[in-house]
């Protein structure tokens, strides 16, 4: 299994019953039994699987602290992984899962779709299913009921409640946390749920994500140009800077508290909104045609726009390059601009070497220094990332941030 692939260092272990018998670190075996594993103090000796990580985290966080740390542009590609396993009540879900739960809860609805289809129920993937029972559906017209059942139990599933413990708020607070000579932290996301919001709103961020500041809330893409800063004055001048509790935030996929009503694309609560009002791309194939789409169009247009920039780094997490029409640009512009850098985090092992994309992805990351693949949860990714101590907050409210916190 690989852990880590890049030109300069490559990490792949051996398992035995899930526990790691041996590494090979650029070619070299290492056991149990390697000197590499003694402390420097002698104190102790560190357990082989301690050693993997630490030479996997060092080289990561070296690229993020040192090589990266002056680059200009900051994109982040946030897919299912940043959310498995995450939320007080329900927890995010792989496909995989997603299938068990519906099997489990829905056995009727399933085994009618099943049979009225004649899908092939082995490869239990329900984006594959709600693709074959919409194409049926769009000639014979008697899956309406099942369909409907499908979304609601989607829509049921993803709406996750952030825990304390979320790696989301920490997530941000680090990344957000740069010079101001440079342009704000872009988070693309394909999740449906609010998590990144409820981190944002916890920790008082503000957050730009397409929507007028006017109640209610109604979807503009000119909002994606504008920006907010802080006017300070004094006796002397008046000094304009941006606040540093800010970033972008573009759902690809829709969300779970967007509806379109009357040709209108509006926030609303997550529980008040009918499945034929909801703005969101459920899982089947036809989700690259409703890229297209509005306001999904402009979600890919500003991805593009942001992977063609000079001097960007793109950081995906829990995307595993299985979607083609989100795959595809991120490959086109490691080809297009030269000064575009890939780190991507997965899990359990590094993107898979299977469809066309995985294959490239993979092959890149081999041949070039500029694409790293890191096996690493998002809540680990979260507490390694390096923080920038070279800079500081300075708006008002981060200040008031404080205060309520000391009060609690």
């Amino acid at each position: 299994m690989i852990i880590l692939k890049n030109k300069k260092k490559s990490i792949e272990i051996e398992l035995d019953k899930s526990k790691i018998i041996s590494a090979n670190i650029n070619g070299e075996i290492i056991k149990d039994d390697n000197p590499k594993l003694e402390l420097s103090n002698g104190s102790r000796k560190m357990t082989l699987e301690e050693y993997v990580e630490k030479e996997k985290r060092d080289f990561y966080t070296n690229l993020l602290q040192n090589q990266y740390s002056e680059i200009e542009n900051i994109v982040i590609l946030s897919g299912a992984g940043s959310s498995v396993e995450i939320g007080e009540i329900n927890k995010g879900l792989i496909m995989s899962d997603l299938w068990a739960a519906f099997e489990k809860e829905k056995k009727t609805e399933l085994d009618t779709l099943i049979q009225e289809t004649g899908f092939d129920s082995t490869s239990k993937n329900l984006e594959l299913l709600l693709s074959e029972a919409g194409k049926f559906n769009s000639v014979k017209r008697n899956l309406d009921k099942e369909i409907l059942e499908v979304k609601n139990f989607i829509v049921e599933k993803c709406t996750l409640k952030l825990p304390n413990n979320s790696p989301h708020r920490k997530f941000l607070d680090k990344i957000t946390l740069r010079s101001q000579k440079y342009p704000r932290v872009k988070i693309f996301t394909l999740n449906y749920d609010t998590l990144f919001e409820q981190a944002a709103r916890e920790s008082m961020f503000t957050v730009i994500d397409g929507f007028t500041f006017s109640n209610p809330r109604e979807f503009n893409g000119k909002y994606f140009d504008y920006d907010i800063i802080e006017t300070r004055h004094n006796r002397q001048d008046k000094k304009d800077s941006t606040i540093s509790k800010l970033f972008y935030l573009y759902k690809m996929h829709g969300s779970l508290s967007w509806q379109k009503v009357d040709n209108k694309i509006t926030q609303a609560d997550e529980k008040s909104i009918k499945i034929d009002n909801r703005v969101m791309v459920f899982p089947q194939d036809s989700k690259y045609e409703h890229s297209y789409e509005q306001p999904y169009f402009e979600m890919m247009a500003r991805f593009q726009q942001a992977l063609r920039t000079e001097n960007t780094l793109l950081i995906t997490i829990g995307f595993s390059f299985i979607d083609k029409h989100i795959s595809s640009v991120i490959l086109e512009s490691l080809k297009q601009n030269p000064s575009l850098n890939l780190i991507a985090f997965s899990y359990p092992e590094v993107i898979p070497n299977g469809n066309e994309y995985q294959k490239e992805l993979n092959t890149i990351a081999e041949h070039y220094e500029h694409v790293t693949l890191v096996a690493e949860k998002f809540e680990d990714l979260a507490n390694e990332y390096p923080k920038n101590n070279a800079h500081k907050r300075n708006d008002i409210i981060e200040e008031l941030a404080k205060v309520l916190k000391s009060k609690k």
